[in-house]
């Protein structure tokens, strides 16, 4: 016979003479109950022997873990509102006897999670459906701030992003056709906006060109000279090649 059978064959009496065993995994602790008693030393990971009708062991993960959930609650237009998320938690290790003494059962189901539809409840009643869908976020933010206050470090809340967000789907098509609305009135807006601008350099090209010629003709009339030398800054230095005489039988001659 093998050393590990003859182990095994030995073992077997020996749990059965102290009673039940069970193991905590690692990320694991455990509190021990005996007739009703809590036991303030918490079970490391590792083997725990127990008795069974007498003591009851009850796990608790310390690691983070991902859990999901969902809340419709209603905005400030009485719109309800379909909101997925998750929620990212842990356990510290310092309040799991607290947890048990307060929330025996799942942390989770007994006290996070009422906290988070609270406060999607009272966060999403402070925005009208469409506002809603477009301050997710912030939302979001809110409502972790909220969570983690209420929760009172019991559990830690790391985060809790929004996954999905779903209307009525009457109010999404008004939604999206207030929307397209908003977004004729920008174009329309822009356009007028456009046409306002050109139609100020148009005018305000118009007056300085009106303002040019009228000081142009202020200067003429106030300096006859200034007409002469308008004329020699407009010839270009060539001689006439024609010219006229003989008084009233004038005759033209070509000029070489």
């Amino acid at each position: 016979m093998s050393n590990q059978v003859l182990h095994s064959l030995i073992l077997i009496p020996v749990l059965a003479a102290l009673g039940a065993c069970t193991v905590i995994e690692p990320g694991e602790v455990g509190v021990k109950v005996s007739m009703g008693r809590m036991d303030r030393n918490l079970l490391k990971p590792g083997m725990q022997i127990y008795a069974p009708g007498i003591d009851s062991i009850y796990k608790y993960s310390t690691k983070q873990e991902t859990l999901s959930g969902t809340a419709v609650p209603l905005t400030s237009d009485q719109q309800p509102i379909t909101l997925q998320y998750k929620v990212l938690v842990n356990l510290p290790e310092g309040q799991i006897l607290t947890l048990y003494e307060k929330y025996t059962g799942d942390p989770f189901q007994k006290l996070v999670d009422p906290q988070i539809q609270e406060a999607f409840r009272q966060v999403v009643a402070q925005y009208k459906a469409d506002q809603a869908t477009k301050n997710v976020n912030i939302i979001k933010n809110q409502v972790l701030a909220m969570t983690r206050e209420n929760v009172k470090g019991l559990v830690n809340v790391v985060d809790i992003p929004i996954t999905h967000v779903d209307l009525p789907e009457v109010l999404q098509h008004a939604i999206a056709q207030k929307q397209v609305m908003e977004q004729q009135a920008l174009q329309k807006q822009y356009e007028l906006d456009k046409a306002r601008k050109e139609a100020e350099i148009t005018i305000a090209n118009a007056e300085a060109q009106a303002r040019s010629i009228q000081l142009q003709s202020d200067a003429l009339q106030k300096s006859p000279s200034l007409i002469e030398y308008e004329k020699v800054k407009k010839w270009d230095g060539k001689l006439p090649d024609t010219m006229i005489s003989g008084g009233s039988n004038a005759t033209l001659f070509q000029l070489k």
